[in-house]
This record gives C-alpha cells, structure tokens and sequence, in this order.
C-alpha cells in the first residue's frame, strides 16, 4: 500500500460474490495512485474488502492481491455490520461504499474527491449507470442537485455506488446495525439532521450490476406504487419516519423530484443514454469498455472523454 495518507477508503462488503468481485477491485485499483509519476495528480486510494466467510473462491481472489489492498474473512452479522467492520479498519479522508456486484467508472472518484475538497460539503454523489450481469449498460439514472426535502419525502435518491461521505462527518460506526434494507437512507437523513452539506456532481461514477443472483430487494417507491413492506422495508419505513419523518409527503417529493430532474439537465442525460444501451462499461478489463465509458460520457454528457 501506498505510504501516504489515503484520500479516500472505499468499503466492500462481500459474500459469495467472487464471480463479481474482481471487477469492483480492479474498478478502484486503476483509478488511484501508483508509484509511477504519471499518476501524482490522482488521489491515494485504500481498498478493504470485509468478507463474510465465503467459500467460493474469494479468499483466493483476494490473497493474489498481495498488499494491494486490505482485507478479512469472517462471519459477520451482515452487510451493514460488515461495512462497519471495513470502517473500523481504515484511515481514507473520504469514505465510499462499493458493493461486491458494482463497479466503478473511470475518473468517477476523482471527480467526487475534487468536489468535496473545492466545496467542503460532506457528502458529494454523482450519476449511477445501471448495467447488467456482463457490465453492460441498460439505463442510466442521473440525479440532480441536493434537496433536503426530496431526501426525506421521496426516497434515498443518492446512490452508494456513487457517493463519497467525508469521515470527519461519521462517528466510529457509521452504519445502524439494525437496518438490513435501507441503511444508506438512514445515513444520509442522519448526516442532513447533523447539519452535513450535501454536493452533486453530474458525472457518472457507479455501475450498479442488477442480476438474478444479486442478495438485496429493491424498494419500490413509485408514485402510484404501494410501498414494499416485505423483506424488512415495512419496519424500516416505519423506523425512518420516526426518526426523521420520513415518506410523509411522498406524492409531493416525487413531484419535486422531476422537477428538479427536469431543470438540471437529467432527464436530457437519460434520455441520450437510452441509445447506448448494451454498451460495455468494463473499462478496466477491456478496450471495448474503455471505448463504452468515453461513449457515454460524450453522448449523455456532452464531454470528452479521452
């Protein structure tokens, strides 16, 4: 590992996942700094991968890294004890999130670092590609500038996948043990009622992989949708409106969640991604992807991507 005091620490909890795995780590490793000076104007970069004991050959997978990153197997009491655990051992400036199914974009955590240090929020996010089984893109969900309000009434719009959340910020367990379900929600609210700034960055910086194997439920949350009270969101629901009056004006946060959408530019962002659907976002892994990541950044975005 590098010396120097790590920018950010990005947090993997794991299990079961070594088919998905490698993918996430090379994402992280080639987008900090190394040894070669090339590489000076990138941010120091720190890996920990909390795995919960699995036997599927991530054990493996993670001891070919050598020291490149930092890592342990164990049972655990689940994913939000396992981020907890990756927490207690870093030392980044910056904590990000990464499930053991996702992947980063090239440049996406540089521009989150940069953001946060120019603005001196506490929490910056940027755009979530969402992309299949081989890495490959199926709709892109951009999002806008921060609201206070559409956080609590409409739902937990700030992906982990593509936020970074200053440590100064978080107390020694950042995530609530108790939530299976919606602990990145819980999170954010609690950061917004300690008086965090918030920043968005319309830049695409996670791949979330939606699969048939993938362990979470999804939240449905739609404007004429009944909410999911199965699989722990109904308790969940309940525990975040108590604590934070959460959902209580849900009609009007998806109201005020377009709108915002419409005025910043994602809903343009969205719709010119609709026409790279299928494009391979595995740039660390291949020049086709590579190819993908410079395609979507010019076409949804408008941006060189070179």
């Amino acid at each position: 590992m590098n010396a120097a005091v790590p920018d950010i620490s990005v947090l993997v909890p794991s299990y079961g996942y070594a088919h998905f795995l490698r993918d996430g780590i090379e994402s992280v490793l080639k987008q900090g700094r190394t040894d070669d000076p090339a590489t000076s104007h990138l941010p120091v970069i720190e890996l920990i991968v909390q795995d919960g004991g699995s036997t599927d050959g991530t054990v493996d997978l993670l001891e070919s890294y050598g020291d490149a990153i930092i890592w342990r197997s164990e049972k655990d009491g689940g994913q939000s004890d396992a981020l907890n655990r990756a927490f207690a051992l870093s030392s980044g400036r910056w904590i990000a999130w990464l499930n053991a199914d996702e992947f980063y974009l090239p440049g996406g955590l540089v521009a989150l670092v940069e953001e946060g240090d120019r603005s001196g929020a506490d929490v910056v996010y940027g755009d979530t590609a969402f992309v299949d089984a081989n890495g490959r893109l199926t709709r892109l969900v951009p999002q806008h500038g921060f609201s206070p309000s559409i956080l609590r009434s409409y739902g937990c719009f700030i992906s982990s996948v593509s936020s970074i959340v200053r440590r100064d910020a978080v107390g020694p367990d950042p995530i609530d043990i108790s939530m299976r379900r919606m602990m990145d929600w819980d999170l954010y609210l609690r950061l917004l009622d300690d008086g965090s700034r918030f920043s968005h960055v319309p830049m695409p910086v996670g791949a979330f992989r939606a699969h048939d194997t993938r362990v979470t439920a999804t939240e449905t949350r739609g404007l004429m949708q009944r909410l999911n009270e199965d699989a722990g969101f109904g308790r969940e629901y309940d525990m975040l409106r108590d604590r934070y009056g959460a959902f209580r004006a849900r009609k009007l946060g998806h109201v005020g969640h377009g709108v915002r959408k419409l005025t910043d530019g994602a809903y343009v962002r969205q719709l010119r991604a609709r026409r790279l659907r299928g494009v391979n976002l595995r740039w660390f892994d291949d020049p086709g992807g590579a190819d993908g990541c410079r395609l979507l950044l010019a076409g949804a975005y408008g941006r060189d991507g070179a």
